[in-house]
C-alpha cells in the first residue's frame, strides 16, 4: 500500500502536531520548514501561549477563526489583537497564502471550532477534521483526511442520544436548585452550552467561577448564548459576600480544581464517561453524579462524517488515543470501504 508520506503527526509537544504537506501545521508546534500554523479551536490541548509565541518568534502566520481568537484572548497572554502574523479568516472562504490556500468550516464542537481544508499546490487537497461534534452539515472537500479519533473507536453501543443526556441533566439540575449548593463541572464550551440551556439566570443571576470560565461565558454571551449575569471569582470578596447572603450557591468550572476537596452540595461531573450505561446520569453517592455528555461526535456519527467528506484516504490521529485510532480506522475500512490506517500503524510499516 502506498502511504501519503506528506502527512505527519509529530508528538513533539503535549499532544501532537498535524503536518499537512510541507507548509501547514495544525494544532501544534510550527517548524522552520513550515509557513503557517492553523488552530482548529480554543481548547488548550490544541492551542496555548507557548505555541503561538513560538510561531510569532519565527515570523510564521498564525491562522484561526474569529471566535477562536476571542476565546483564546479571554485567557491567553500572547497578543491576539494586533500581531502582524495573526490571520483571522472567515468560515467557508478560501484564503490564499504562499503556495497554499486555507479554508475553515464549522465543526460543531465548541464555538469557533473548525474543520481545516488545505489546498497545496504540490500535494493537492488535504484536510484535518479537528475535534468535531454531531451533525456537521458542511464538510471539507479533501482527498486525504486526518481524522480526530479521541472518542471514535469505542462507544458504538450508546443507548441514548446526546440530546436526551442534555435534557436529563437540565431537568436534574433544575429540580435541585435552591435546595442545596450546585457544582457543575464540564469542559470549556460544553459548560457554556449547558449554562445556555439551563435558562435560569433571571432567578439565579450569579455564579462562582474562575477567570477563564467568566471569560468564555462573556464570549458565548456576545454570540447570543444565555449565560449567568454575574460571576463571583473563586477566592474573591464577591464570592464570600455571595455565600453570606444566599442560602445556596452555584459554582461552575471547567475542571474540579475550582472545588474544595470535599465540596458542599451536589456536584455534577460532565464527561464522556459511562456512555454505554443504561442511563446518561449515574449517581456515585448522595453528593456526586456523573453525566455522560460530550461535545465530540461518537460512534456512528464519526463514520457518517467520513462518508460525507468522501476522501480517498483516511489517517486516524493517534496522538490522543492509539487504541481508538486503530479501531476507528478498521471501522471506516469495513463500513465505507475507504482505505484507512492509524498514524502509529502507518509509521510502523514505513519506518
Amino acid at each position: 500500500m502506498n502511504f501519503p508520506d506528506f502527512i505527519n503527526i509529530n508528538k513533539d509537544w503535549a499532544y501532537g502536531s498535524i503536518e499537512l504537506g510541507q507548509k501547514v501545521v495544525c494544532d501544534g508546534l510550527v517548524k522552520s520548514k513550515n509557513d503557517l500554523v492553523v488552530y482548529s479551536h480554543a481548547h488548550e490541548d490544541h492551542v496555548n501561549n507557548t505555541l503561538i509565541a513560538q510561531a510569532y518568534i519565527q515570523d510564521k502566520n498564525v491562522v484561526m477563526s474569529e471566535i477562536t481568537r476571542e476565546l483564546c484572548s479571554s485567557y491567553m497572554t500572547v497578543n491576539l489583537d494586533y500581531d502582524f502574523n495573526l490571520k483571522v479568516i472567515p468560515n467557508d472562504e478560501l484564503v490564499e497564502f504562499e503556495n497554499v490556500s486555507i479554508k475553515l468550516l464549522e465543526a460543531k464542537h465548541i464555538l469557533g471550532s473548525s474543520q481545516i481544508e488545505v489546498h497545496d499546490k504540490k500535494y493537492g487537497k488535504i484536510g484535518y477534521s479537528g475535534d468535531f461534534g454531531e451533525d456537521v452539515f458542511d464538510t471539507i472537500d479533501v482527498d486525504f483526511l486526518v481524522l480526530d479519533s479521541t472518542y471514535s473507536g469505542d462507544f458504538q453501543n450508546r443507548k441514548w442520544s446526546m440530546e436526551y443526556a442534555l435534557e436529563c441533566l437540565i431537568d436534574d439540575i433544575q429540580s435541585n436548585l435552591g435546595k442545596q449548593d450546585i457544582n457543575l463541572i464540564a469542559d470549556s464550551g460544553l459548560l457554556q452550552f449547558i449554562l445556555h440551556n439551563l435558562n435560569i439566570w433571571s432567578d439565579f443571576p450569579e455564579v462562582i467561577s474562575g477567570k477563564k470560565e467568566k471569560g468564555w461565558s462573556e464570549v458565548y454571551s456576545k454570540h447570543q448564548y444565555n449565560q449567568p449575569k454575574k460571576f463571583a471569582i473563586k477566592g474573591s470578596d464577591e464570592e464570600r459576600q455571595l455565600k453570606m447572603t444566599n442560602p445556596t450557591v452555584i459554582t461552575v468550572g471547567h475542571n474540579r480544581s475550582i472545588l474544595n476537596e470535599i465540596p458542599k452540595g451536589l456536584t455534577y461531573i460532565v464527561k464522556n464517561i459511562g456512555i454505554e450505561n443504561e442511563e446518561p446520569i449515574n449517581q456515585i453517592n448522595e453528593n456526586l453524579k456523573r453525566v455522560g455528555l460530550s461535545s465530540h461526535a461518537t460512534g456512528t456519527n464519526v463514520v457518517d462524517y467520513v462518508d460525507k467528506v468522501k476522501p480517498s484516504y483516511v489517517i486516524t490521529d493517534s496522538s490522543r488515543s492509539s487504541n481508538n485510532a486503530k479501531k476507528l480506522a478498521e471501522l471506516i475500512g469495513g463500513q465505507l470501504g475507504i482505505p484507512a490506517i492509524s498514524y502509529d500503524e502507518m509509521r510502523e510499516i514505513t519506518d
